[in-house]
C-alpha cells in the first residue's frame, strides 16, 4: 500500500512568544501542496479547528519549519482538489480524527505556564500533541512521531506575559485585585477581524496577525 509522509509545521514565534504548530498532510509525496490541520484562537478566547486547504510551505513568504513525523497509508489521506481557502468541515480519516480532538477552551488562568494536563492553559501545541497521541493510539502513525513533535515544544513558560522575578523592577505590594488588574492591562488582547476570519493584535507597532 502507498503511504505519504506527514509533517510538523512549526511558525516560528517572535521572541519571546510560543511557536505555533499543525500539521502539514501533502497531496502527493514530495509534492508541494497540502493542507493544514491546526487549531487557531487566543488563550483567552479559545482555540477552534480549522483545515487550509492547498497550503504551500515554499510560497509563503514567512519563515516556517517542516519536520516529518512519520508515514501514513495514503487512503487516510483526502487530497483536496478544490479552490485555496480555510474551512472547518473535516475531510478524509485524518481530517476526522482530527475533529475528535477537543481543541483548547478560553484559559482559565491565561497568564500561567502552559499545562499539557488540564485545561488550565493549553494552546496550540498542546493540542497537536494530542492529535498525533490520537493518530498513534489508532495506529495511523509510528509512536515514534509523538517524541519528535514534543521535542520541539516550547517551554511551559514561553510566551505567557511573565518575567524572571530578578527580572523585575520592585514594586510596593498590591492586593490581588490590583494583581488581575495589572496582569489583564500587561497581557496582548487578540481582536477578531471579521474581514479576514482571523485574530490579530496590536504589538505598538503593527498588526501581528494569528496564525
Amino acid at each position: 500500500m502507498s503511504t505519504r509522509t506527514i509533517y510538523l509545521i512549526i511558525y516560528p514565534g517572535q521572541r519571546g512568544h510560543r511557536a505555533h504548530f499543525g500539521i502539514w498532510v501533502p497531496y502527493e509525496e514530495h509534492g508541494p501542496e497540502g493542507t493544514v490541520i491546526h487549531v487557531v484562537g487566543a488563550p483567552m478566547a479559545g482555540f477552534s479547528l480549522e483545515f487550509k486547504r492547498r497550503y504551500e510551505p515554499a510560497e509563503t513568504g514567512r519563515s516556517i519549519n517542516l519536520v516529518p513525523i512519520g508515514s501514513v497509508l495514503a487512503q487516510y489521506v483526502h487530497d483536496f482538489r478544490g479552490e485555496r481557502g480555510r474551512d472547518t468541515t473535516p475531510l478524509g480519516n485524518l481530517e476526522l480524527v482530527a475533529a475528535q480532538v477537543q481543541p483548547p477552551r478560553a484559559s482559565a488562568n491565561f497568564l500561567a505556564p502552559v499545562n499539557d494536563v488540564s485545561t488550565t492553559n493549553r494552546r496550540c501545541q498542546e493540542w497537536t500533541m494530542d492529535y498525533v497521541r490520537r493518530l498513534v493510539a489508532l495506529r495511523y502513525l509510528n509512536e515514534a512521531a509523538v517524541a519528535i513533535v514534543q521535542s520541539r515544544r516550547d517551554p511551559p513558560n514561553v510566551g505567557i506575559g511573565l518575567r524572571p522575578a530578578a527580572a523585575r523592577p520592585q514594586q510596593a505590594q498590591t492586593t490581588p485585585q490590583q494583581g488581575q488588574q495589572q496582569a489583564a492591562a500587561a497581557a496582548p488582547v487578540w481582536v477578531w477581524d471579521a474581514e479576514h476570519s482571523r485574530y490579530r493584535r496590536w504589538d505598538g507597532e503593527k498588526w501581528v496577525w494569528q496564525e
